[in-house]
């Protein structure tokens, strides 16, 4: 059943997003529509749906399990990008976006997406998605993630001072908040038969259940066709390392520590999802090659629509 739901889950989304491609075609969305939107998923849709996710849920410490196997996947594919790029002789501006794109996972801005199609909206699966997303994730992409942009790229940012506060804003983002709040509400056990609080979780419902529809016009409003051609060899490696590598090294570990079938199923999913979309605004930012960046991005999503549906069987 869940092999059925993970793949109708991955149609849907595919759907979605050929829609938001000729939206934009047609003139009814444009390529800045796609950054406004995604600062709207960052900072409304996302946090709504984690609050909602883990305050209906009892918070229990074994769940750091889930990240702590996603951060040691990621380092360990970042290490091996990074192997990689010696051997192929890169600049040091793609040596940074072959690392970025090998390491980061799009959990949040498509894993949610993703999880919350496949598991129908429930409440467990969404957080535990949370705590691999935001712990595991993004507390990696937001600080090694910067370190690893600002070590490879060609920008300087203004001392050690700059360089802390630039790594330490996603600690005082909407999305860390979030989840603060909603693991502290956790243990509240608050009853939804009040008007009021029962009013508050149909409000983030209703923005939470925005999220995919959200997220997929977003990811079809900012693809564009690339020519590959000329980095094929790097797309490739990228590709390997993150879209194969990766999810295996999860599963990996999941048998190792012998997750619940739920557990195991969450960290292979996230860990197959495509390049973190932020990698490209860091490459951007901080020197690296932001163009390779993208088009290493653009690459893993499309190959993860494959890739995913092997991880999916994977998992029977």
């Amino acid at each position: 059943m869940f092999e059925f739901s993970a793949i109708q889950a991955l149609v849907i989304l595919i759907v979605l997003i050929f829609l938001g491609m000729f939206l934009r075609q047609w003139g009814i969305l444009k390529d800045s529509d796609g950054l406004t939107l995604s600062k709207i998923i960052i900072n409304v849709s996302i946090p709504a749906l984690i609050i909602s996710a883990l305050s209906q849920q009892q918070f229990e410490v074994e769940k750091l399990m889930l990240a702590a196997v996603m951060i040691i996947s990621q380092l360990a594919c970042a290490l091996i990008a990074w192997a990689v790029s010696w051997l192929l002789k890169l600049s040091r501006p793609r040596r940074g976006a072959l690392i970025l794109a090998s390491t980061f996972t799009s959990s949040a801005f498509l894993g949610y997406a993703v999880v919350k199609e496949a598991f129908h909206n429930n409440a467990e699966a969404l957080a535990d998605a949370a705590i691999v997303s935001e712990l595991g994730v993004a507390t990696l992409l937001f600080t090694v993630g910067i370190f690893i942009a600002m070590y490879f790229g060609n920008i300087e940012t203004s001392g050690f001072k700059g360089k802390v506060k630039e790594m330490t804003k996603f600690f005082y983002s909407p999305i860390f908040i979030s989840l603060i709040l909603g693991i502290g509400l956790s243990f509240l056990n608050i009853s939804k038969t009040n008007v009021f609080v029962s009013s508050v979780y149909e409000l983030l419902h209703l923005i939470a259940s925005a999220n995919t529809f959200m997220v997929a016009l977003t990811i079809g409003v900012m693809l564009h066709f690339k020519d590959l051609r000329k980095v094929w060899w790097i797309v490739l490696v990228a590709v390997v390392i993150k879209l194969i590598i990766q999810p295996l090294l999860s599963q990996a570990q999941a048998n190792i520590f012998q997750f619940p079938e739920l557990w195991q199923q969450i960290v292979v999913l996230e860990a197959a999802m495509p390049t973190a979309a932020m990698t490209a605004v860091f490459a951007k930012k901080y020197g690296c090659d932001a163009e390779l960046t993208s088009i290493l991005i653009f690459a893993t999503f499309i190959s993860s629509i494959i890739t995913m549906l092997l991880m999916v069987l994977l998992l029977q």
